[in-house]
């Protein structure tokens, strides 16, 4: 089973510009990284598509990539997924491991995205019909602490843990 397993989607004010899975233990997910002798799977954001609507939004989205050059590191370990923030910009995260929106911390240890355990936890109390689906993966938004405006959404979604839920659910 591919515990180590990352599918990626990318969206710039709403639209998706990129989607890619990702095998391994870690992911790096950046902007124009100079950063590739790390050894580090990479996802390279992509320029804003001149689709967009407002030209204000690609800008806005120009200045934010700029500030992501060493963007987010995502590590699969035996106790869950965590982060850790190289980027300049805000990166703010919800998901895995309850519904509160948190600010990620720039150069600080690795920060726990989600929990293995409390996943299983949950499965086993929504398998009883004791509670809400778990959730399979976890969000990151980029630029501002709040979801409602930020320009750069990313949705991770973790391919065994969609697998159990579905086992689980049929």
């Amino acid at each position: 089973q591919a515990q180590h397993c990352f599918l990626v989607s990318v969206e710039y004010c709403e639209e998706e510009v990129l989607s890619h899975e990702v095998m391994g233990d870690d992911v790096r997910i950046a902007y124009k990284t100079s950063l590739m002798m790390d050894g580090i799977p990479f996802i390279s954001l992509p320029k804003p598509p001149n689709t967009l609507p407002i030209s204000s939004d690609r800008s806005i989205l120009s200045n934010l990539l700029s500030l992501m050059e060493g963007g987010v590191v995502l590590s699969s370990r035996e106790e869950g997924i965590y982060a850790e923030r190289h980027s300049q910009a805000t990166v703010s995260w919800m998901g895995g491991t309850g519904d509160e929106m948190h600010v990620m911390e720039r150069d600080v240890d690795p920060v726990m995205l989600f929990n293995r355990e409390t996943f299983r936890q949950e499965l086993d109390r929504f398998a009883r019909a004791d509670g809400s689906q778990p959730q399979c993966g976890f969000s990151l938004w980029f630029g501002q602490d709040s979801s409602l405006s930020a320009p750069i959404f990313i949705s991770i979604k973790l391919p065994w843990a969609q697998q159990l839920f579905k086992e689980v659910h049929d």
